[in-house]
């Protein structure tokens, strides 16, 4: 889902002078560095005085904290130029004429790094300022390019920057269907036009199996029968069950489930936790009451269920002298 915004505003000490957002010409990623901070934790720090530096905004798996006013100058570029390979845009890309976005990080794989959250929500920040101030993809760029400062850390390597994060910035964060990652808040949700599509109900797939999704998202709860194009499907706690051989239910009625899918071709009885039931064209028939046959012999069946409780005399047909069940 969207991440919240937080107008979290610096100390006026840690940032510099007016300036027109027309002066924004580059959008600088760096991280925090820190394991397990927050991007509030980060605004908060920065409302304390004379930090001597400062970014426009902080982010983390679920929230934007915008720090500095886009039309303010924050201290997050300048210094002197390291003896590195990095540094190919000093004196081009300065305070004046950047946006600056601190990415929060956690700690993983044996060092630091934002989390996949994160990342997506950075690259959709990022987006979001590009179309805003017209700043060009070969301008979104790395602290690293400004001066050589090892920022973000994780994205020196020029092959892990391009692929992890910006060559992505072309790409939907999320593309069409039901995404393979959980976001945030714990949930699957499914995508259209890298929006959650709130008008899909449906059943779809994932690298993880296939989900009952209401209204853009997976319901983990549901335990029902629904539908995709493929046909009707038994859902248990949200997801199909294909090992799924009983009798379940929905709005519409109770259904023969085989191999996790409704079986509309299936006559006669089956069971499930509840009992018996005589099904006809897939669905438990509630109106019928006689005779019905399985493998196990011929039994009396009253308003759709066998009722082995029973004993007395039953009507039957007879069509050219053979017993009709």
């Amino acid at each position: 889902m969207a991440y919240t915004v937080k107008e979290m505003w610096a100390s006026s000490t840690n940032y510099g002078s007016q300036r027109s957002t027309g002066d924004i010409k580059y959008i600088v990623i760096h991280y925090t560095g820190n394991d397990g901070d927050t991007a509030v934790n980060n605004g908060k720090y920065f409302q304390g005085a004379n930090r001597k530096a400062s970014a426009h905004y902080f982010v983390d798996d679920s929230t934007v904290v915008h720090s500095v006013p886009d039309n303010r100058i924050a201290w997050s570029v300048g210094g002197s130029k390291y003896n590195n390979n990095g540094g190919r845009l000093y004196g081009v890309a300065k305070n004046a004429n950047t946006l600056n976005i601190e990415l929060c990080d956690d700690y993983r794989n044996g060092s630091v790094k934002a989390t996949d959250a994160t990342i997506n929500n950075a690259l959709t920040l990022t987006r979001e300022l590009m179309k805003k101030y017209n700043v060009p993809i070969g301008n979104v760029i790395r602290h690293y390019d400004v001066n050589g400062k090892r920022c973000p850390a994780y994205w020196v390597n020029d092959s892990l920057w391009e692929s992890e994060f910006h060559n992505r910035l072309t790409q939907a964060s999320h593309p069409d269907g039901l995404s393979d990652t959980k976001d945030a808040d714990g949930n699957w949700y499914y995508y259209k036009n890298d929006k959650v599509d709130t008008g899909v109900t449906t059943v779809a797939q994932n690298k993880n199996g296939w989900w009952y999704v209401k209204n853009g998202k997976v319901d983990f709860s549901a335990n029902t029968v629904a539908k995709n194009n493929n046909g009707w499907w038994h859902i248990v706690n949200g997801k199909v069950d294909f090992n799924s051989n009983t009798i379940a239910k929905n709005e519409n009625g109770w259904w023969k489930i085989t191999n996790g899918k409704v079986d509309f071709n299936y006559n006669g009885l089956a069971k499930n936790q509840n009992g018996w039931w005589y099904l006809k064209d897939g669905k438990v028939d509630f109106d019928y009451t006689g005779l019905a046959k399985n493998n196990n012999g011929i039994w009396y069946v009253r308003n759709g269920k066998v009722d082995f409780d029973y004993s007395g005399n039953a009507s039957c047909k007879i069509s050219k002298g053979k017993l009709v069940i």
